[in-house]
């Protein structure tokens, strides 16, 4: 497969014994400036590539990163193991309310190279009919969330010599997000790689600003985690079906005011967060400010 410009329009070609035909994905979005810019202004920076931060394995014989299984899926309401999908991944943390699935475990669902540990950055890869928004998001988990697997549309990514928190902040900011928008027209798939992922573009901080990032993340995420004890409490209470795209349990959990107090602060917090992250990018200010009071 090779890809190639053609008056502006990009193509991909794909060989067919002698016969080489374009896949006819049109994508001259790819080449807006808007993106072109971001790249431009990282190069700047001095920024590097994610992957120099993902080995193929780490001492403890983990990958740097993974995916889920791949194949049938088979899911176990009695499973001891949490099952996450797209959908699962929202953009202040993790949902297991408006998709509860679980996998035996052990099980072929269950490969031991993808199970969740704290420290972990998950990133959706693919994304479905209703749930293209999805594609390309990410969290870091913080806390243990016990025994938690992943599908294969979810990649489980597991750096070394910076910090995973700062990592899942910059892909969520204007410089992280521009790059994943552009592969999302990109000019092979749909889907994104690892190895579009570990050609990310990251600018190296300072650990001081490293450790500051995540220490708002970690702070953002018990705010999170507070809406979804509400909605956890909901779904056991009530034994409510969450709805193909979680519609019941989040209609119901938004009549809670606890829930919508806790989630407008998650969500304020990590607006500020990112928009902070973003001047100190630019070189607009020197550090990262509290959240106000």
């Amino acid at each position: 497969m090779s890809t190639e410009q053609v008056q502006g329009t990009a193509y991909t070609f794909v060989s067919l014994g002698d016969l080489v035909v374009p896949s006819f994905r049109l994508n001259p979005a790819y080449f807006e400036q808007t993106f072109t810019e971001v790249e431009d202004t990282l190069r700047a920076l001095g920024a590097v590539p994610l992957g120099r931060f993902i080995p193929d394995e780490h001492p403890d014989g983990s990958k740097g990163i993974t995916y889920g299984q791949v194949g049938a899926r088979k899911l176990d309401p009695r499973g001891s193991v949490r099952y996450l999908q797209v959908i699962n991944i929202r953009e202040t943390g993790i949902d297991f309310a408006i998709k509860p699935d679980r996998v035996a475990e052990g099980s072929h669902n269950d490969p031991p190279r993808s199970r969740v540990r704290p420290g972990d950055v998950l990133f959706t890869n693919n994304a479905f009919r209703d749930t293209e928004t999805l594609l390309g998001r990410c969290v870091a988990v913080v806390d243990d969330l016990g025994k938690v697997n992943i599908s294969q549309h979810i990649d489980r990514i597991r750096v070394a010599g910076i910090n995973p928190f700062y990592i899942c902040c910059f892909l969520k900011c204007k410089y992280g997000s521009g790059q994943i928008q552009r592969m999302m027209h990109g000019v092979d798939s749909t889907g994104i790689s690892f190895g579009r992922i570990r050609e990310l573009l990251i600018p190296v901080v300072s650990m001081e600003l490293q450790q500051v990032v995540e220490n708002q993340y970690v702070t953002m995420s018990k705010f999170h985690e507070r809406g979804m004890a509400v909605k956890e409490r909901l779904l056991q209470e009530t034994r409510i079906a969450p709805g193909q795209y979680g519609e019941a349990i989040n209609s119901l959990a938004m009549e809670k005011p606890a829930y919508r107090r806790a989630m407008h602060e998650a969500k304020a917090r990590l607006d500020h967060l990112i928009a902070q992250l973003d001047a100190v990018i630019e070189k607009k200010q020197k550090s990262i400010k509290p959240y106000p009071r």
